[in-house]
């Protein structure tokens, strides 16, 4: 299987990026895996719209290729964020609105979206501070990339992994987290 990571965190010390490594190190090497590290390519996510970039240009842009080709060879997507005030960070939400186009992720029907990534899944693991507590009542950009974003492009089954009081956790409640993203990996499909 053909396994794409897109990561976004800006802190290469930070439990994002250990949990980064402990998925990378922990999936089985019959699989083939890919990293997107957004901070470190410099991604820009901002979008231009002018006379030279149109909107409807999007899926064609030269900039973003190498992105889209990638996700067309993946099986399986595994995105790694924070949650920062009940959203992702900047540089993924750019990197959704430039690459995840349309006529390249989905199209639009009469009523609704076309996704043209059928066949792939995706495993969103997020880092909060917030209190597990809240999950049911919040609306994380975890619960919106699975709902709102990949499974309008066909993207599913979506696990969602959400690891709370993250800042606050002790060392021994970091390494549960790690065995528990550990195990996940070992097992992916």
């Amino acid at each position: 299987m053909n396994i794409l990571i897109i990561y976004a965190h800006p802190d290469c010390k930070s439990f994002n990026h250990a949990i980064l490594k402990q998925v990378e190190s922990s999936i089985p090497s019959i699989h083939k895996v890919k990293t997107i590290d957004l901070y470190r390519e410099n991604f820009d996510p901002v979008l231009k719209f002018d006379e030279e970039n149109k909107r409807r240009d999007l899926s064609k842009n030269p900039e973003t290729s190498k992105y889209r080709d990638m996700i067309k060879e993946a099986d399986k997507l595994i995105f790694i964020f924070p949650i920062w005030w009940s959203g992702m960070p900047a540089v993924l939400k750019g990197f959704i609105d430039r690459v995840f186009a349309s006529g390249f992720a989905y199209s639009y029907k009469k009523i609704g979206l076309e996704g043209h990534l059928k066949g792939k899944s995706a495993w969103i693991i997020t880092t909060m501070n917030a209190p597990a507590i809240i999950l049911p009542f919040s609306n994380d950009y975890g619960k919106v990339l699975k709902n709102q974003i990949l499974k309008q492009c066909g993207i599913k089954p979506a696990k969602l992994t959400t690891l709370t009081h993250v800042e606050s956790a002790t060392w021994e409640k970091r390494n549960l987290y790690l065995q528990k993203i550990s195990s996940i990996a070992k097992n992916i499909s």
